[in-house]
C-alpha cells in the first residue's frame, strides 16, 4: 500500500511542480532576471519573442489538452493564423519576435498539454515528457526575456481571431486543467485503495482493510476538493475550461463510487 501511495504522490507532485515551474520562471524573468541578448538579434526581436512565449505556451497547453493527436506540433506555425499579433507591437522586429515566441511556446505547450490531458482522464501520463517540455520552455524564456518586462495586458491580449479568449482566460483554463489532472490522480489512488480494502477484507485482515479504506476516503475527499477548485477557475476560463470541469467532476465521482463500494 505504501508503494502505491508513494507512486501516486510522485505523479501528482510532478504535475504540480511542472506547472509551478512554468509560472515561476515566467514571473522571475518578467520581474527582471538579467540575461544577455543574443548577438545576432535585435533587442526588439528578443522583446517580441519574450512577449509571445507565454501566450504561445498557453495556447498550446489548452489545445494539446483537447487534442491528444499531437497533430499541431507538426506545424507550429499554425498558431500564427489562430492568434492575432497585438496592435501595440509596432516594430517590425518586435512583431517578428512575437511570432517566433508564439510558435516555440505553442509547440512545447501542445506536447505538455497532451500529457496533461492524459493525466486528467486516464491512468497513463508521461510526467517525464511534461518536465522536459517545461525545461525547454524555461530555457527559451531565459534566452529571450533577460531583463525585459513583457508589458502586454493579459486581459486585452486576444488568443483567437474571434477575440473571445485572452491570455488571462487561457491562464485560468490551464489552471483548471492542472486541477483536473490532480483530481484524477487522486481518484485513481482512491480506486486502488478501495480495491485493497476489499481484498484485505476477503482475506480476513481487518486492520489492513481499515487502513486501505481510510486512505481511499482521504483520496476521494481531496479529489472532490480539487474538482471544486477546478470549477472556480473554469468559470473564469470560459469555454476552454469546460472539458476540465467535466474531467474533474468525473474523477471525483469515480472516487466517491469506489469508496462507497468498499463498504465499511
Amino acid at each position: 500500500m505504501a508503494r502505491q501511495i508513494e507512486r501516486k504522490v510522485t505523479i501528482i507532485r510532478g504535475i504540480s511542480a511542472a506547472s509551478l515551474a512554468v509560472l515561476v520562471i515566467l514571473c522571475a524573468n518578467i520581474l527582471g532576471a538579467a540575461a544577455a541578448f543574443a548577438d545576432r538579434d535585435s533587442p526588439q526581436f528578443h522583446r517580441g519573442a519574450c512577449e509571445g512565449s507565454y501566450p504561445g505556451w498557453l495556447r498550446g497547453v489548452v489545445d494539446g489538452y483537447h487534442d491528444l493527436s499531437l497533430s499541431s506540433v507538426k506545424d507550429p506555425s499554425s498558431v500564427l493564423q489562430m492568434v492575432p499579433t497585438p496592435e501595440e507591437l509596432t516594430s517590425a522586429d518586435e512583431r517578428l519576435g512575437y511570432g517566433e515566441g508564439l510558435k516555440e511556446g505553442f509547440k512545447l505547450g501542445v506536447s505538455y498539454g497532451v500529457e496533461l490531458g492524459r493525466a486528467a482522464r486516464t491512468a497513463e501520463s508521461d510526467a517525464e515528457t511534461m518536465g522536459q517540455m517545461t525545461a525547454r520552455f524555461q530555457a527559451f524564456v531565459q534566452e529571450h526575456c533577460g531583463d525585459l518586462i513583457a508589458a502586454l495586458d493579459w486581459k486585452k491580449t486576444f488568443m483567437n481571431t474571434a477575440e473571445t479568449s485572452t491570455v488571462a482566460t487561457l491562464n485560468e483554463a490551464q489552471l483548471a486543467m492542472h486541477l483536473a489532472a490532480t483530481a484524477n490522480q487522486l481518484a485513481i489512488s482512491a480506486e486502488e485503495m478501495a480495491r485493497g480494502a476489499q481484498e484485505a477484507e476477503a482475506k480476513g485482515d481487518l486492520p489492513a482493510a481499515l487502513k486501505f479504506r481510510a486512505t481511499a476516503q482521504s483520496s476521494a475527499q481531496m479529489s472532490a476538493s480539487f474538482a471544486q477548485m477546478a470549477r472556480s477557475h473554469a468559470a473564469a476560463g470560459r469555454e476552454e475550461a469546460v472539458q476540465a470541469i467535466i474531467d474533474a467532476e468525473a474523477a471525483a465521482e469515480r472516487a466517491k463510487k469506489a469508496v462507497d463500494g468498499a463498504g465499511g
